[in-house]
């Protein structure tokens, strides 16, 4: 019993201490991974043959270490600025650099390099709504002139025959307020540029 039991001790004693070969290590990685690609954490395209692209997860984010980087891509809403109406105030939001909008998506699009900065007066059609005081350069800071015009709006200040109920059905300026801007119920932001005996004022 003592000799079966001094056995066991032995061939556990030996299976203890006897030494294991090392661990492969690259130079700049942890134990059994391989190196990473020069450049940074994303994965180069262009390098043919690369097995991190296989490696990695396209959906996610890598940093300059090839770990997953877990900050968000967009703003939180409720780190954005707001207006007095308390909607999302994306001018100020771009003027503040909270968010700084891509100038394309595609790299065959071309960049937007053209900033016109002149406001346009817009006249009301009822005589008690103040005139519109529409503003390039929030606008052109983010969209390329194309986007408007010339299909949604002439070049040309009064010549596109815009219409509230327009607005109100997606058209002319309805294309994006009460969708991706800020609600077109919201009257007096656009319409602030009061008219003598207009009767109301924003």
């Amino acid at each position: 019993m003592i000799r079966r039991g001094l056995s066991a001790v032995i061939i556990l004693a030996a299976v203890l201490l006897w030494p294991l070969p090392p661990l492969p290590m690259m130079s700049g990685t942890g134990y059994g991974e391989e190196p990473l690609p020069q450049g940074g954490g994303l994965v180069d395209t262009t390098w043919e043959g690369n097995k991190y692209e296989t490696r990695r997860n396209p959906g996610l984010k890598y940093d300059e270490h090839g770990q997953i980087d877990p900050t968000p891509e967009v703003t939180p809403p409720k780190y954005l600025p707001r207006d007095t109406y308390g909607f999302v105030d994306w001018a100020a939001a771009l003027r503040d650099k909270v968010i700084a909008p891509k100038d394309a998506i595609g790299t065959d699009q071309e960049a937007q390099t053209v900033l016109f900065q002149e406001d346009v007066l817009l006249k009301a059609k009822l005589p008690f709504m103040p005139d519109v005081i529409f503003p390039h350069a929030a606008h052109n800071r983010w969209l390329n002139c194309g986007v408007c015009h010339p299909k949604m709006f002439a070049m040309k200040a009064g010549a596109s025959n815009v219409t509230m109920i327009g607005v109100w059905k997606g058209e002319f300026c309805g294309r994006c307020h009460d969708r991706v801007a800020f609600p077109i119920r919201n009257c007096f932001r656009c319409h602030s540029a009061p008219r003598k005996g207009a009767g109301i004022a924003p």
